[in-house]
């Protein structure tokens, strides 16, 4: 902000220099204006470096400002040519209307740059927990309450509060990605930073920067392991090497240690996670976390065989 700043007042210095190149009467107004409201202002003060009144020089002032009018009017020119053209005159650019007061322009910023970090996908930034339909399920009550777990849960995240992770386990489909989908927008509008990622996608990245930029990849490791709420997506899905073993057992370590929430999404029944993997993770998981259990058909196949159908 503070380069943005100085360019912003950079750009206002040139533009009158070439103006007053252009008129130099603009130029001459200008100086002699400043020259009069001081000398008025001295006079308040009981100094006189002009022989003239107040009165006088009230009326000169006015005169200095008609004259300034007449020249932009008759030329096409903006009076705001003069100002510096800030992207939010608010808090001219500063991002603070006091100090420690944020202004609108800067808390947008941070919204825009905690969506843009998340990992959201456009349609997931529409999954909220009010356009979560129980309409398609054979068992709506049964899915009133994972809806109901899992809004109290980013209610408890968004206000801090330490709270047990979540695994959202079952077939494809069922509504694992809307509801961790709904979390994360939840506690994005509540201010907090929100990372959404593929498992997959995790470790590539991991894998990329570990042996090529180690600076950076502390950079990612803090994001990951610090990131008020980190949810993994498709868990169980990787290779299962002793790297992403090690990795996943690493992240989730971290983050209990910090006491730091994540949601973990998978495929994986509870049984099938302690068969998949290593005792050691599966007791991190377990041991910190609540299992919501998703079943049946797909959903997604339901809605866009009703959709196709109404057509």
């Amino acid at each position: 902000r503070t380069l943005k700043r100085q360019k912003k007042i950079q750009e206002w210095e040139q533009r009158i220099k070439l103006l007053y190149q252009k008129y130099p009467r603009l130029a001459e107004i200008d100086r002699l204006y400043k020259q009069m409201a001081m000398d008025l202002a001295l006079l308040g003060l009981g100094k006189n470096r002009m022989d003239m009144s107040a009165e006088e020089l009230e009326q000169a002032l006015n005169s200095l400002r008609e004259e300034k009018k007449r020249i932009l009017e008759s030329q096409g020119i903006s009076e705001k040519v003069f100002e510096v053209w800030w992207d939010c005159p608010k808090c001219q650019d500063l991002g603070y209307l006091s100090p420690g007061v944020k202004c609108s322009c800067l808390l947008k910023e941070e919204e825009e740059s905690r969506l843009s970090r998340s990992g959201l996908a456009p349609e997931q930034r529409k999954q909220t927990f009010e356009n979560f339909s129980l309409h398609y399920y054979a068992e709506p009550q049964k899915y009133k309450a994972i809806l109901e777990t899992c809004r109290t849960f980013a209610y408890r995240v968004s206000a801090g509060e330490k709270v047990p992770n979540l695994v959202l386990t079952g077939p494809v489909g069922t509504g694992k990605t809307h509801l961790s989908s709904a979390i994360a927008n939840h506690v994005l509008a509540a201010g907090k930073a929100v990372l959404y990622i593929k498992i997959v996608r995790l470790l590539d990245l991991l894998r990329e920067v570990k042996f090529q930029d180690k600076d950076f990849d502390n950079d990612l490791w803090q994001y990951i392991t610090q990131v008020d709420l980190l949810i993994i997506d498709d868990l169980g899905t990787e290779t299962l090497t002793d790297f992403a073993g090690e990795q996943i057992l690493n992240i989730l370590d971290e983050r209990i240690n910090y006491h730091l929430p994540f949601v973990l999404n998978t495929n994986l029944s509870p049984t099938e996670l302690d068969a998949h993997y290593e005792l050691r993770l599966v007791d991190r998981i377990t041991g910190t976390s609540k299992f919501l259990v998703f079943s049946g058909d797909s959903i997604r196949q339901r809605k866009f065989i009703q959709l196709n159908a109404q057509e």
